[in-house]
């Protein structure tokens, strides 16, 4: 099955709500508002970003939250395994 490694760079987002509104089941609000990666998934989380591994089932609504971002701070690539 295919994995992806998704980032949020906490430095540049704005706590918008985007991607936690378009997809919860991967993105939440930290306590200080910003995003972070659920903790199903969640893999890193420090002060600069949060990091996690999600699968196929999940790409789509990622993507559509990593493109509705007004700031980029969401990345998304292919994991090889």
């Amino acid at each position: 099955m295919v994995k992806y490694k998704v980032t949020v760079n906490k430095e540049t987002c704005i706590a918008c709500g985007v991607c936690y509104s378009l997809c919860p089941k991967v993105f939440e609000a930290g306590e200080d508002g910003k995003s972070t990666i659920v903790p199903q998934f969640r893999t890193v989380d420090d002060p600069t970003k949060s990091e996690g591994i999600i699968d196929e089932s999940l790409y789509s609504d990622v993507v559509s939250a990593k493109d509705s971002c007004p700031t980029g701070s969401i990345s998304v690539e292919k994991v090889e395994e």
